[in-house]
């Protein structure tokens, strides 16, 4: 069993956890929890991240939306067969 301390940030009351149990629930800054109490006692529940295009993409550096040369041939490029149909 591991104890931790309840502070105080702004208006917050708040705990950190140990580094040793973020690794080993795969967890990261920005999890998700879900937080429970049963029997008296708090439970946090690691919320399933599922993984979609939009998270991908929102973590992807923003240079890496830039238009390049070669994507500026492909969008300025005229049909060369029935592409258009």
């Amino acid at each position: 069993m591991t104890a931790v301390s309840i502070r105080q940030s702004g208006g917050a009351n708040i705990i950190s956890l140990p580094k040793t149990i973020v690794k080993l629930l795969g967890l990261h800054t920005g999890s998700q929890l879900d937080l429970t109490i049963q029997d008296n006692k708090i439970l946090l529940t690691p919320i399933e991240e599922s993984i979609t295009l939009e998270s991908l993409l929102a973590a992807s550096p923003k240079e890496c939306f830039a238009v390049t040369a070669e994507d500026r041939e492909w969008i300025e490029a005229r049909p060369v067969g029935k592409e258009d149909n």
